[in-house]
């Protein structure tokens, strides 16, 4: 049914594993000296300091990966600044990414594209997962608005291909208690707990929780946001006038003492200001927080991450709230991915904050075939081709993504902490190619000083606001903690 995920890897995929040219991440952290055992030092070795909060080990963190093509070549190829990048990557204890797509084969895929979807059906190669697992990634989130673009078979694939190359994810599951639970990284420095869950979600990709008498439903571990709406005196009075005019699709009336008016099926309370209220379901936050605590009790160090598209230039509040919950339950680094642009970070009780870290890999233009369905958007005929498709969506780059540099400039997080206290934070930028041609287009690389400064600069306006000071040194974005007084 799931064709080579179903059997041992195929010659490829295996092959391609047994040849990496460097250990990824958490092979590393893991190695055994030649000729040691695995129950003792070796000869003359120093004895290892068990991890505890004392010790010192480094995150590196980047956002979303639509990765549709394989990338390991560059790094071969005469390309310093994609090596650069990669070795930011390696030499961190551990890393995560975003996996924002399926991946399989059309021809061992037995399922379908789903009527819903995250924007786009985004689906790659398996072999990408080797390149990213090459590049040092280790954590991977897998709770998105695209985690059943191509339905449950399109997850299961993808999160069997996972399993079976030792990657460690989470975020989506075979019911709500598995989409939920931690993904667990053994390495020399600590035991890292690893938690995805998603605020922007298809509403079919909700995992179901279990019953004794029903099973659970596939999907995506999700925190569900309800965001309503309210107005001040002068607007509210204007939005009446326009409820009584649109007859039945609007309405005045009072709800619970509270003077409401609902229109085009939108609920407005009266309020000081004008503006939407996000509320999230308390089941759910504290099913996460549940995880959470019980993740700090059995590992050294726990990495949230959170798909979030609300994540705006000011974070909203019940965002900035909640991300404060998790770390007040014991995560070390509250990490969102989503808005596909970068935000700011904030430092709270000395655990890092990232709103977003923009984009890491955005290969969204070269997936083929694509559903009938986004051809039909487009008023496309059965005749026409991929490239017709993005031609269209895109106006031949003249609108949308691959119109806006912003897209394409993002930043490599490195926080280095003393047990789960950040001591240094590092921010290397990247470009991922805005103005290279689509078949090359979304591929990451170190940006080069001018662009970089750019970056840095855009991140150090996003954080000043939330009391986060970035300098820049020597083309990297640098936080340390404030000197104590003298």
């Amino acid at each position: 049914m799931y064709g080579f995920l179903r059997r041992a890897p195929s010659a490829l995929l295996l092959g391609s594993l047994l040849t990496l040219p460097l250990a990824s991440t958490a092979q590393r952290a893991t190695r055994i000296p030649q000729g040691a055992s695995a129950g003792a030092p070796a000869a003359g070795a120093a004895r290892e300091v068990l991890p505890g909060p004392t010790t010192a080990w480094s995150l590196a963190a980047v956002g979303d990966a639509i990765i549709t093509r394989r990338i390991a070549q560059f790094e071969n190829a005469s390309d310093p600044r994609f090596r650069d990048m990669v070795t930011v990557i390696r030499d961190a204890d551990a890393a995560m990414v975003n996996l924002e797509l399926s991946l399989f084969r059309f021809s061992e895929f037995d399922g379908w594209p789903e009527v819903e979807n995250g924007g786009n059906w985004e689906v790659g190669p398996p072999e990408v997962a080797i390149d990213l697992k090459q590049m040092g990634f280790s954590l991977f989130n897998r709770a998105n608005n695209h985690t059943t673009d191509y339905g449950v078979t399109g997850m299961r694939m993808t999160n069997r291909l996972l399993d079976n190359m030792g990657i460690v994810h989470a975020g989506s599951g075979e019911n709500l208690g598995a989409a939920s639970r931690p993904g667990y990284l053994e390495t020399r420095k600590g035991r890292i707990a690893f938690i995805g869950f998603a605020t922007s979600f298809t509403p079919m990709s909700r995992a179901g929780e279990s019953r004794p008498d029903m099973r659970g439903r596939p999907g995506a571990n999700a925190l569900r946001l309800t965001t309503s709406y309210e107005a001040d005196s002068a607007t509210f009075a204007t939005l009446r006038e326009a409820a009584a005019a649109f007859g039945g699709a609007g309405r005045a009336g009072a709800t619970g003492g509270e003077a409401t008016v609902r229109l085009l099926g939108q609920v407005v309370r009266r309020g000081p200001r004008n503006g939407s209220v996000g509320t999230l379901d308390a089941s759910d936050q504290a099913r996460i927080l549940r995880e959470i605590r019980n993740a700090r009790s059995l590992a050294d160090y726990v990495v949230v991450t959170s798909h979030t598209h609300q994540s705006t230039p000011v974070p909203p509040a019940w965002l900035s709230t909640w991300a404060r919950q998790c770390i007040d339950a014991g995560a070390t680094t509250f990490i969102i991915q989503g808005p596909h642009l970068l935000r700011g970070i904030e430092i709270y009780n000395g655990r890092p904050i990232f709103y977003s870290l923009g984009n890491f890999v955005f290969q969204n233009e070269t997936i083929d075939p694509m559903p009938f369905d986004h051809y039909e958007i487009f008023g496309l005929p059965d005749t026409a081709l991929a490239s017709n498709l993005y031609d269209a969506r895109f106006r031949n780059g003249t609108t949308g993504f691959p119109a806006t540099p912003d897209y394409y400039e993002s930043v490599i997080a490195v926080p280095s902490f003393t047990g789960n206290q950040l001591r240094e934070l590092k921010l290397y930028p990247i470009e991922l190619g805005q103005k290279a041609p689509r078949s090359q287009r979304g591929t990451p690389r170190l940006a080069d000083a001018a662009t970089g400064k750019k970056i840095i600069d855009r991140l150090i306006s996003l954080s000043a606001p939330l009391g986060t000071t970035i300098v820049y040194e020597n083309g990297v974005g640098v936080w340390r903690p404030a000197a104590p007084a003298p």
